[in-house]
């Protein structure tokens, strides 16, 4: 495997012995930390392209959560991540939790984990259950007819599909059920962290603007497009900005200039449902109901990092469920011009200015 960024060494050193990696038909390898239940690695094959994922500096100490890299959380973000101070906290039966490695082939990986979760708003709790399954993803440039142009050889690649399952039980008396019926809702939050010096782009249909769910001040240079939103992340500035399942595509991508001649590219692909229950949250709108697509920025306050997120529909908490997502990772790194032409044709809107 080629060499890896200093933080991302000292974590695996750290946590030596519980990485799991596997390796696709292409050479590009996926690398996995159980605790956390975190993809931390899209590493490609025959190249020196730097990892995609944002790694923290405090990675290796075994009292930080975040380790950087793709993560599962539970939202809304505001019933589950307050304690009854109301003082914001990440609950640790979530994260880091209890992820076990399950099995590891030749084809997947497989981690699982389980704990206890309180709806603040009903003061229920819930018993749930994630399981998670990686494996490696061709590059879809070479399946498609219409992209085979795009296959630039010095553009190099890797790519992962996730797929994460969510179950659930509530728990306390009926008083607690009753609360939370017609209310309480619970669904996977997919969080993507990425150094925050790159583009954004979120294609939308009918150039929709998002909402914004908290910010020290708005992004000076968003620009809001027929096909899409371009929002530059870096700077002072920390925000959250909301797409709902409407305007969302189900697709996104974060573009990076390295140098005058490189960039990288990374797109997620997943699945929306228009009339599903997005239940994620502002402050003082608890009824709101279409968070699917949010991008973070940290205003350097946290370790500068960016993150792109989206959420599954919900399952009501009042009585037992089950969900699955399924979600495709693809990373592109190589001659900027290559990466332009690859992130306007998988996302279908502009990335930069044209005379």
């Amino acid at each position: 495997m080629r060499r890896l960024t200093t933080e991302l060494e000292t974590l695996m050193n750290r946590h030596h012995g519980e990485f799991a990696a596997l390796q696709g038909i292409d050479g590009s390898s996926l690398l996995v930390l159980p605790k956390g239940g975190r993809l931390l690695g899209l590493v490609p094959g025959r190249s020196d392209a730097p990892l995609p994922f944002w790694t923290p500096a405090k990675a290796a100490s075994p009292d930080h959560w975040n380790v950087g890299g793709d993560r599962t959380w539970i939202s809304p973000e505001l019933e589950y991540f307050m304690d009854s101070e109301g003082q914001y906290r990440v609950p640790g039966s979530l994260d880091p939790g209890n992820w076990t490695l399950e099995s590891l082939s030749a084809e997947e990986i497989r981690l699982g984990m389980d704990g206890v979760l309180h709806h603040i708003t009903s003061a229920m709790p819930i018993q749930f259950q994630i399981k998670k399954r990686f494996s490696p993803l061709p590059n879809p440039l070479l399946h498609n007819g219409s992209t085979a142009s795009l296959a630039d050889p010095s553009v190099s690649y890797a790519g992962c599909e996730t797929t994460t399952e969510l179950s659930l039980e509530p728990l306390g008396n009926e008083d607690r059920h009753a609360a939370a019926e017609g209310n309480g809702y619970c669904n996977l939050w997919s969080i993507l962290q990425l150094p925050s010096d790159g583009e954004a782009l979120i294609p939308t249909f009918g150039g929709a603007r998002p909402l914004t769910m908290f910010a020290d001040s708005q992004p000076e240079t968003l620009e809001i497009l027929p096909s899409g939103a371009r929002i530059p992340c870096g700077g002072a500035a920390k925000f959250k900005l909301s797409f709902d399942a409407i305007a969302s595509t189900g697709r996104f991508g974060y573009i990076r200039c390295l140098s005058e001649d490189v960039s990288t590219l990374i797109i997620r692909q997943f699945a929306v449902h228009p009339a599903g229950i997005y239940p994620d949250y502002p402050p003082g709108q608890p009824s709101y109901r279409g968070s699917c697509v949010q991008v973070f920025n940290d205003g350097g306050q946290f370790g500068n990092f960016a993150e792109l997120e989206y959420h599954a529909p919900a399952l009501p908490i009042w009585k037992p469920g089950h969900s699955t997502d399924r979600s495709e990772l693809f990373y592109f790194s190589g001659p900027s011009s290559s990466i332009e032409r690859i992130a306007e044709r998988m996302l279908g809107m502009p990335v930069m200015e044209r005379e």
